[in-house]
């Protein structure tokens, strides 16, 4: 992903966690969720303010992140000035002149207090929504003559003129986009945008502007506090996507404002037949709505969950796929560890089983290939057949490492690899198939390590290896382990519910790290005329140390509960 995206998907968390609002805090804004229709598919709204030296600090964060951004933008560009990006270049150059405009205003301002001088709120109390299928969005602001001038000078750079227009007094910019037109007001606490279509232009310029209320609104609905009591949220920033709702509007199965906006685009739905409706219907039904929100948040960290919500029979079927691994999802500290749990029989037969209800049920949808998902189901005993039924998972900790940028060979490496299998003997008999030199090495099933050859990649000398077995786990360990860290990492506690995937690293550490190898790697792709590939690389690092600057770890966990796939992402602030 390219630097400026990532960096601008960061701003957008963190204007996502809390507000800076200036009312008592609220878990949930009534006045926000006011202007939002309450079957928008989707939405996220952020209302309760942080904790205020949390949110200083996310501020400022947020401000340096924006203030880097051009340069990536204007290196993208150049990327696109070849031959064949032209017509690429040529199609999107309006609207990336108004972004590099945007991006201009925010050099050199690298806290919170500068970004707030020319009207922002870098952590605004905000909601992003949908008017039917088209976007809109109200954001606190500091300083509305402040933005407006910033508008100005942004139409001036980007040689753009909006058309000015007035309803109800509210003043309005409208950019002309072809069948939908970009609204953007400036009233005095709130900068409101949104796209429109042309033919419904009037009446939903009212909503949009807040002059005309939604039939029935989010805040009458109660479903963001349904949401957040549901699934434990906090209301610093909360929101779903309704898949089902949305494959509704694109086939024409929608209703109400929805529908209406749909037809006023002049957008036809998707030419479907009422046996691929069904089938559709049926899956989508599974695991219908995807909400995202902030769990927790403190001066030590924060904490985000996402749920690809299911339906009690995907539910129950995503849990039978864990597999338990000693450790995977536990507590580390060293710099990197990356642990899966699968029970890979299980994860066949719920394929095998997905193909057959698509065979069963799509049998009138012109979309379904009977005789080819049949051939396709005994491919999937090759993949995930009786060779591999035994691996269940993995769990990777490296401790330390060092990487020489002149020779790029890993010294000093501090790890441990802890395979779970049914039959550990058996994997390790696999690997002498491959270096005769472990056939002649008995390994105890007691947990003890035995040593293996230095030599086992090529001519080159690994660093000190060592294998041992117990229970169901085959143990590798690279470097200097003391006596006992085979059993501790044995006898490590499975978490529940099992983790199907996991990560937890420290970002200084990976700095600190790799750092200089990324730098030494940068320099000889410049001396070799690879340019762009090293300037690519060194504005990744770059915002990787940006990012360490304010989180300490991250640690993601993705697992299934009984309400559907679940990810928790925590990350420890420094």
């Amino acid at each position: 992903m390219p630097p400026i995206m990532r960096s601008l998907i960061v701003v957008g968390l963190l204007s996502l966690l809390a507000g800076c609002g200036r009312e008592p805090e609220t878990v949930v804004d009534p006045g926000l969720l006011g202007h939002v229709p309450a079957d928008t598919p989707y939405v996220f709204v952020a209302s309760r303010p942080l904790p205020p030296a949390l949110r200083d600090r996310f501020a400022d964060h947020a401000a340096v992140q924006l203030a880097g951004q051009r340069e990536h933008l204007l290196r993208a560009r150049a990327q696109l000035a070849d031959a064949e990006s032209a017509a690429m270049a040529e199609e999107f150059g309006p609207a990336l002149d108004i972004l590099d405009a945007l991006l201009a205003e925010f050099e050199g301002r690298t806290t919170a207090a500068k970004l707030r001088e020319i009207g922002i709120e870098p952590i605004p109390r905000a909601v992003y929504y949908g008017i039917g299928l088209l976007p809109a969005a109200r954001i606190e602001i500091t300083d509305a003559d402040a933005l407006n001038a910033l508008l100005d000078r942004i139409e001036t750079r980007a040689g753009v003129k909006a058309r000015q227009g007035e309803r109800q007094g509210q003043a309005y910019r409208r950019i002309d986009l072809g069948a939908v037109d970009a609204v953007l007001a400036v009233t005095p606490t709130h900068l409101v945008a949104g796209l429109l279509a042309d033919n419904r232009f009037d009446n939903d310029l009212a909503l949009l502007l807040g002059q005309q209320a939604p039939a029935q609104s989010l805040a009458d609905s109660g479903e963001i506090e349904d949401l957040l009591r549901r699934h434990g949220f906090s209301g610093y920033g909360d929101g779903f996507v309704k898949l089902d709702a949305l494959a509704a509007t694109l086939l024409g199965q929608s209703q109400g404002l929805n529908a209406e906006v749909m037809k006023a685009l002049g957008a036809e739905a998707a030419p479907v037949s009422n046996g691929c409706l069904q089938l559709l219907e049926g899956l989508v039904g599974g695991m219908p709505r995807m909400v995202v929100g902030v769990s927790q948040a403190d001066d030590a960290q924060v904490a985000v969950r996402g749920i690809w919500e299911s339906s009690d029979a995907v539910a129950a079927y995503l849990q039978r796929l864990a597999a338990p691994v000693p450790g995977v999802g536990g507590d580390y500290e060293g710099l990197v560890a990356i642990g899966m749990g699968l029970d890979l029989p299980q994860l066949r037969n719920g394929i095998e089983a997905l193909l057959r209800q698509v065979i069963a049920e799509g049998r009138e949808c012109e979309w379904v290939e009977p005789r080819t998902l049949e051939a396709a189901i005994p491919q999937l005993s090759l993949v995930l057949g009786p060779m591999t039924a035994g691996i269940k998972g993995f769990n990777l900790l490296l401790e330390d490492i060092e990487v020489p940028p002149q020779t790029l060979q890993p010294q000093a490496v501090q790890a441990s690899l802890l395979a779970a299998v049914d039959d550990p003997r058996g994997v390790f008999a696999l690997g002498a198939m491959f270096h005769p030199a472990l056939g002649a090495i008995e390994v105890p099933t007691d947990g003890t390590p035995v040593a293996l050859p230095r030599n086992l990649v090529g001519d080159r000398e690994t660093p000190p290896l060592k294998v041992a077995m117990k229970n169901k786990a085959l143990l590798l360990l690279a470097g200097d382990h003391p006596s006992g860290d085979a059993n501790r990492l044995f006898e490590a506690p499975t978490i529940a519910p099992a983790p199907l995937f996991a990560v937890d690293y420290g970002v200084q550490r990976l700095v600190e790290v790799f750092g200089g190898l990324l730098e030494e790697t940068a320099e000889q792709l410049a001396a070799q005329g690879e340019t762009e590939m090293a300037g690519q690389l060194v504005a990744q690092l770059e915002d990787f140390r940006m990012q360490a600057e304010l989180f300490e770890r991250m640690r993601v966990s993705v697992y299934a509960n009984e309400q559907g796939l679940v990810m928790d992402q925590v990350m420890e602030l420094r």
